[in-house]
C-alpha cells in the first residue's frame, strides 16, 4: 500500500470516530434531556398530586368541624392514596377559623414534593324563615292598608283593619297554655347527663322515652326538653305515645315532631318541639315523649337527668329500637327534663271592611270580608266571603282542627351561644362611620346611638348590652367576606328606629342578609321591643318575647316577634330565599370556606 492510500485511510479512520463521537454526544444529550424532561414531569406530577392531597386535607378539616361542632384541630399526618397530608386548625375570631393543610409525596418524613393550602371557613347554622310574618301568642295587630307579600303564621289571635292585603296563606293556630302542665327541671349538684344516639357502654341508647300523667283532659300543644348536642347530628322525631304496662305503646304514636338540631347547642336549653296535629289526652293517664335517633359515634345527643328523681308522675326508659317487632325497654335511674302544654286559648282571625286574604285562612273562629281561597274553621260570621261567595260552598270547610302552633326558628340556646362568640371576640366600641374596617365580631357595653347618615360595615356575632337608637339614613352591611352567608347583631334592650331610610343588609350576594334581635321582653311591660319608623326602612328583624311596631310606608323582608302592631300603610315583601339561609355564626352550624381567602405554596 501506497503512503498515499494510507493517508487517506487514517483520514477516514478519523472521520468515523468523529462521526460516532458526534452520534454519541447526541444521543448522551438526547438521553440527558429526557432525564430532565421526566424528572420534570415527574416532580410536576408530584406537585399535583401534593396540592390534591392538601386539598382533601381541606375537606377533611371542613368535613370534621361540622361533625365535631366545631372543636376539631387538626391531624399530624394521614395517609392518602401516593402520599399524605397534615392539618392544622387556628381560631381567627369567633366566627372564623384559619385551616392550614400540607400535601406530602411520597410522606411528611421524606417528602419528594410538598405543598401547603391556607384557607379561612366561617361557622353558619341554618335558620328557616318560612313565612313573611310569623307571631308568637301576642298576635298581630294590623291598621290600615297595610300589604304582606307572603305567608303568615301567627300563635295567637290576628285583627286586620280596613284595606289590607295578605296575599299568601293566614293560618292562626290555637293558643298555647302559658304554663306547662307537667314538667320537672333538675337543678344543683344532681344535674347529669343522660347521652343517647350512640353506643354508651354497651348499650345502644337510640330510642329514649319519658313518661308523664297529664292533669287535665285536654290537647297538647307542645312540649320542651332540656337537651344539648355533641357534634352536629342530624334532625330527630319525637312523638306522643300512648302506654303499654309501664313502657311506650309501639302501635299507639299519637302526634309527631321534629326536635330540629339547628336550635340545640352544645349548652343545655329549653327546645321546643311542637306537633303536625294536637291530640286530645286524658287526665291521668300515662303518656310517653319519645325520641328516636339513629347511632352516630361523633354526633349525639345528652338529656338534662335528675338523679334526685323529684318528678312522681313518670320515668325515663331507652331501647335500641321502639319499632320493632318486640321492643325492649330498659330503666334507667333519674328524671329526664321536659316539660309538657295541655290546652290553651281559643284564637281567631277578623278583617275590616275590604281588607282581603289571597291564599287560604285558618282559624278557629273567622270574621273577614273576603277571602279569595278556602276557609278552614270552627266557625265563620255570615258576611264573610269566601271563594267569591257567602258559606256554606265548596271553598268552606267547617269542622276543621285548629292549626298546631309553630315554634320559632331561633331558640333562647341559639341566642345564648351567639352571645357567648360576641364575648369571647373581645369588647367592641363606638363604630366609626364609613370605616372600611368591620365593626365586630364582639360585645358593646351600654346603648348605641347614631345620628344620621352613618354607613357601617360589620361583622358579627354582635351583642349590644343595652338599647339602640338611630336617626335618618343610617346603614349596616354584613361584610363581604361572609359571601352568601348571613349575620346577626343581639341587642338586650329596645330597638328604636326613629327616621326613616336606615337598613339592615347581607353582603348583596344569594339570599345573605343581616338580623337584628332583640330579648327584650314586653311581655311584662307592654312596650315595644323594636320601634320602627316611617319611610324606606327594611331589614330583618326578631323578638320572640317582644312588641314589634314596624311603623309606615317601610319594606321588610321578615318579621318575627311574640306580638305585632302594624298602623298604616306597610308593605311587607318575604323573600322565599330566607327558608335557606345560613347564619355565619352559631351553635352547632355548618362551616363553609371563605371565597377569596384560598392560598397555596
Amino acid at each position: 500500500m501506497t503512503n498515499s492510500l494510507k493517508g487517506q485511510s487514517g483520514q477516514i479512520l478519523i472521520m468515523v470516530f468523529i462521526a460516532l463521537g458526534i452520534v454519541l454526544f447526541t444521543v448522551l444529550f438526547m438521553i440527558g434531556g429526557a432525564q430532565v424532561y421526566f424528572q420534570n414531569a415527574s416532580y410536576t406530577a408530584n406537585a399535583e398530586k401534593a396540592t390534591a392531597l392538601a386539598e382533601a386535607g381541606v375537606d377533611k378539616a371542613l368535613a370534621s368541624l361540622n361533625k365535631t361542632g366545631g372543636s376539631y384541630s387538626g391531624e399530624a399526618e394521614t395517609d392518602l392514596g401516593d402520599g399524605s397530608y397534615s392539618v392544622t386548625v387556628t381560631s381567627i375570631d369567633a366566627a372564623t377559623k384559619l385551616i392550614e393543610a400540607t400535601g406530602y409525596v411520597p410522606n411528611k418524613d421524606q417528602p419528594k414534593t410538598k405543598r401547603t393550602i391556607k384557607i379561612n371557613t366561617s361557622r353558619g347554622t341554618g335558620v328557616s324563615f318560612n313565612y313573611g310574618i310569623q307571631v308568637g301568642e301576642g298576635g298581630i295587630e294590623l291598621g290600615n292598608r297595610n300589604t304582606i307579600s307572603g305567608n303568615v303564621y301567627s300563635n295567637g289571635s290576628v285583627s286586620m283593619g280596613e284595606n289590607d292585603i295578605l296575599t299568601g296563606e293566614v293560618w292562626v293556630a290555637a293558643g298555647i297554655a302559658p304554663v306547662a302542665d307537667q314538667q320537672t327541671n333538675c337543678e344543683g349538684a344532681n344535674c347529669t347527663d343522660y347521652l343517647f344516639g350512640r353506643n354508651i357502654g354497651g348499650q345502644d341508647r337510640l330510642d329514649i322515652g319519658m313518661s308523664f300523667r297529664p292533669s287535665v283532659t285536654d290537647k297538647i300543644r307542645k312540649v320542651s326538653l332540656k337537651i344539648k348536642k355533641i357534634g352536629n347530628p342530624a334532625d330527630v322525631t319525637v312523638r306522643i305515645m300512648g302506654d303499654d304496662n309501664g313502657k311506650p305503646k309501639k302501635n299507639e304514636v299519637l302526634a309527631t315532631g321534629t326536635l330540629f338540631s339547628s336550635l340545640v347547642t352544645g349548652a343545655y336549653g329549653w327546645i321546643d318541639v311542637t306537633f303536625s296535629t294536637n291530640p286530645q289526652l286524658s287526665a291521668g293517664a300515662t303518656y310517653w315523649i319519645v325520641i328516636d335517633t339513629s347511632s352516630d359515634l361523633n354526633n349525639y345527643w345528652s338529656w338534662q337527668n335528675d338523679l334526685a328523681q323529684s318528678y312522681n308522675n313518670g320515668q325515663p326508659k331507652w331501647s335500641p329500637n321502639w319499632s320493632t317487632g318486640n321492643p325492649t325497654w330498659n330503666s334507667l335511674a333519674g328524671d329526664l327534663s321536659f316539660q309538657a302544654y295541655m290546652g290553651g286559648t281559643v284564637n281567631s282571625l277578623n278583617a275590616g271592611n275590604n281588607s282581603v286574604i289571597q291564599g287560604d285562612a285558618h282559624a278557629n273562629t273567622i270574621d273577614v270580608f273576603q277571602i279569595n281561597g278556602d276557609a278552614y274553621y270552627q266557625a265563620i260570621t255570615p258576611g264573610s266571603r269566601v271563594g267569591g261567595s257567602f258559606c256554606p260552598n265548596p271553598k268552606c270547610h267547617p269542622g276543621s282542627e285548629d292549626p298546631a302552633p309553630q315554634s320559632f326558628p331561633i331558640s333562647d340556646a341559639n341566642i345564648a351561644s351567639w352571645k357567648s362568640e360576641a364575648e369571647a371576640a373581645g369588647p367592641i366600641f363606638q363604630p366609626t362611620c364609613g370605616s372600611a374596617i368591620p365593626w365586630g365580631p364582639g360585645k358593646y357595653t351600654g346603648n348605641l346611638i347614631l345620628n344620621n347618615t352613618c354607613s357601617i360595615k360589620v361583622k358579627t356575632p354582635i351583642f349590644i348590652t343595652g338599647d339602640i337608637n338611630m336617626g335618618n339614613s343610617n346603614t349596616f352591611t354584613l361584610d363581604s367576606s361572609y359571601g352568601a352567608g348571613s349575620g346577626i347583631i343581639i341587642l338586650d334592650g329596645q330597638a328604636k328606629i326613629e327616621g326613616n331610610t336606615n337598613k339592615f343588609l347581607g353582603t348583596g350576594i344569594g339570599n345573605s342578609i343581616l338580623v337584628l334581635l332583640t330579648t327584650y321582653d314586653s311581655r311584662t311591660n307592654g312596650n315595644e321591643a323594636i320601634e320602627i319608623g316611617n319611610g324606606s326602612n327594611t331589614g330583618v328583624f326578631y323578638a320572640d318575647k317582644g312588641i314589634i311596631e314596624p311603623g309606615n310606608g317601610n319594606d321588610f323582608k321578615e318579621i318575627t316577634a311574640w306580638k305585632i302592631k302594624i298602623t298604616n300603610d306597610s308593605f311587607i315583601d318575604y323573600d322565599t330565599g330566607l327558608a335557606s339561609i345560613l347564619f355565619s355564626s352559631g351553635p352547632g352550624g355548618t362551616y363553609s370556606l371563605v371565597r377569596g381567602t384560598y392560598q397555596v405554596k
